[in-house]
């Protein structure tokens, strides 16, 4: 009889204990679907009612000066609340990717919105040649490269930056190039390109007589580099014609049967009887009449002129002379 007892008794033991365990659980789950509500209900809120003013991602170019468009927030009355922190990492005066980011405490719940800044340079540097874009170059010579400067928006003394590329052969006659291109940090490009024309050396450098003009023009690798009043033959002594320069003489003596002319520079050009000379007898040159007054077949120079022109002219310089 007694253990029937002791047996209902722990029967109605285990029974209550699993009826308190069972309310006790649904308690502790009641509580967390509460909490949960709670906290869901929150953050619906937050994120209804916080977010961003403006776009989540701002591209600017460098050189401006960046203003942050903030945050919207209907949570609170105050529109910056100081449960709201804000970290902006934006430095515009520099190219890069920062954040700017807005910490939002509500409740015991966090939120952060972020935005993300982009500094950027698109603006190519500013390469500048100090020279000709079209270089005539002697065969079997020697080309300096150009010198150059280069200015950028942002970064400074590019010059090591620039790289030269050049397909010139300077032992062939023909065209080349020769391209400069300087880059910054941000790879952006400048390029400039040089035409380089390989010769012979009279392609390049010749002496262009017009008779008409009573002008005497010299040229260096392509490039006009002396021009000066002449005055020639008269009675058409002067003939036209393709000639070169066979002979270079100073301080000498021009004879012919009724004249004897001392001259300090001397350029024959068609055998020693036609030449381009000096002649300090003469006070002008370059008019008209050369037609009555003129030489006798050679190119009287101003004395200035002629010694330029006999330094500068090698033999073999072909000398064209025009009606």
């Amino acid at each position: 009889m007694l253990s029937y007892r002791r047996s209902n008794m722990k029967e109605k033991s285990i029974v209550i204990f699993i009826v308190l365990l069972f309310i006790s659980t649904m308690a502790t789950t009641a509580n967390l679907l509460y909490e949960r509500n709670t906290k869901n209900k929150i953050m619906n809120e937050i994120t209804n009612g916080f977010y961003l003013n403006g776009d989540d991602l701002v591209v600017m170019e460098y050189g401006g000066n960046y203003k942050d468009e903030g945050f919207i927030s209907t949570i609170f009355e105050n529109q910056s609340p100081k449960d709201i922190k804000i970290n902006n990492t934006v430095d515009d005066s520099k190219v890069g990717e920062y954040k700017v980011t807005y910490t939002l405490t509500y409740k015991n719940q966090t939120k952060s919105l972020v935005r993300t800044v982009k500094i950027i340079d698109n603006v190519p540097p500013t390469l500048k040649l100090d020279c000709d874009k079209d270089q005539y170059v002697v065969k079997d010579s020697s080309l300096k490269n150009c010198k150059y400067t280069v200015t950028d928006n942002y970064d400074k003394e590019l010059e090591n930056n620039v790289q030269v590329i050049s397909n010139v052969n300077l032992s062939k006659k023909g065209d080349y190039k020769v391209e400069y291109i300087a880059t910054d940090s941000s790879g952006n490009i400048s390029s400039q390109i040089v035409n380089v024309h390989v010769r012979d050396k009279a392609d390049l450098n010749y002496i262009v007589v017009y008779l008409s003009k009573q002008k005497l023009y010299y040229y260096e690798n392509k490039r006009l580099v002396l021009s000066t009043p002449i005055t020639s033959g008269r009675d058409n002594l002067t003939k036209p014609g393709n000639f070169k320069i066979w002979n270079k003489v100073r301080n000498t003596e021009l004879k012919g049967k009724d004249y004897v002319s001392k001259v300090k520079y001397w350029l024959a050009y068609n055998g020693n009887s036609f030449g381009i000379h000096d002649a300090s007898w003469r006070k002008r040159f370059g008019t008209m009449d050369y037609k009555w007054v003129g030489s006798h077949g050679c190119i009287n120079v101003p004395t200035k002129a002629m010694k330029k022109l006999y330094n500068m002219v090698e033999i073999g310089t072909p000398v064209y002379i025009k009606k």
